[in-house]
């Protein structure tokens, strides 16, 4: 599926600009923007985090999910980050913030965005972009303190350590990401999310998903909301898996018009 994905997203497109915008000395520190040749309305930007278990991946295999959302009338930041083994966590949520930095120094970013972000991402994505949501201490160090998250959606997102990994039992995933079994609660959206701001929530899970199983999805979709909020949803298509969720970008998923009508009330 993440070959048809990269796929769509080979040759030009019409009607849209994309730029590439590097942030750092390491080549996978850049961003990929997507957005169209003529202003609209102004909508909030897409900062979109590829997946890839944070080994793999990168914006422009991702380019298709851009210009999906830009045929909606959303710009979208495709977000690259370094990947592990040669760069452990925090590298990765370190570049996201560095990434939206830089995007939202373009002249175009407050017109065209309303000055406003939706944090979304895939598998590893999601966990970068639930972190970047609701880590509200490392966002304001990176100097981002002000920034006026819009919404926080995660596709097939690795959004709670505990539910993926239970006490005792490895869990190579997080341990590669982390550098070993230690800080974990550091790089854990379910940390953070619990008691932190009410900005609405979107996860989107694949039901038969054996990596990630829906469950952690929402675990974390819960303790957002508490015992009184309900501006998190976790909504499950219950025939797909992991990758295979990308479908949502073909506009061939169940979800997708959800997601589009999650977006329209940003």
């Amino acid at each position: 599926m993440l070959a048809r994905l990269t796929a769509r997203g080979s040759g030009s497109a019409s009607g849209l600009i994309e730029e590439r915008i590097s942030f750092g000395p390491d080549p996978a520190q850049h961003v990929l923007v997507v957005r169209s040749a003529h202003l609209a309305n102004a909508r909030p930007l897409i900062y979109f985090i590829h997946g890839g278990s944070w080994k793999y991946g990168s914006p422009e295999r991702f380019r298709a999910v851009g210009r999906f959302f830009a045929h909606y009338g959303y710009t979208t930041a495709l977000g690259g980050y370094r990947l592990v083994p040669e760069h452990r966590f925090p590298a990765q949520r370190d570049d996201v913030f560095a990434g939206i930095s830089a995007v939202m120094a373009e002249g175009w970013f407050a017109e065209a965005c309303n000055g406003s972000v939706v944090l979304a991402g895939q598998s590893a994505g999601g966990h970068l972009a639930a972190l970047a949501a609701f880590d509200e201490d490392s966002r304001a160090a990176a100097g981002l303190g002000g920034l006026e998250v819009a919404g926080m959606l995660a596709v097939s997102g690795v959004l709670d350590f505990a539910v993926l990994c239970p006490e005792g039992a490895k869990c190579p995933l997080i341990e590669d990401l982390m550098g070993g079994r230690e800080r974990w609660e550091h790089a854990d959206p379910a940390f953070f999310v619990h008691g932190g701001p009410r900005i609405p929530v979107l996860c989107l899970h694949g039901s038969r998903d054996p990596l990630v199983p829906a469950e952690v999805a929402a675990s974390f979709v819960l303790r957002a909301n508490g015992s009184e909020g309900d501006h998190a949803v976790f909504m499950a298509d219950p025939d797909a898996h992991h990758a295979d969720m990308t479908r949502l970008f073909f506009g061939t998923s169940s979800l997708t018009v959800p997601m589009l009508d999650w977006l329209a009330d940003r």
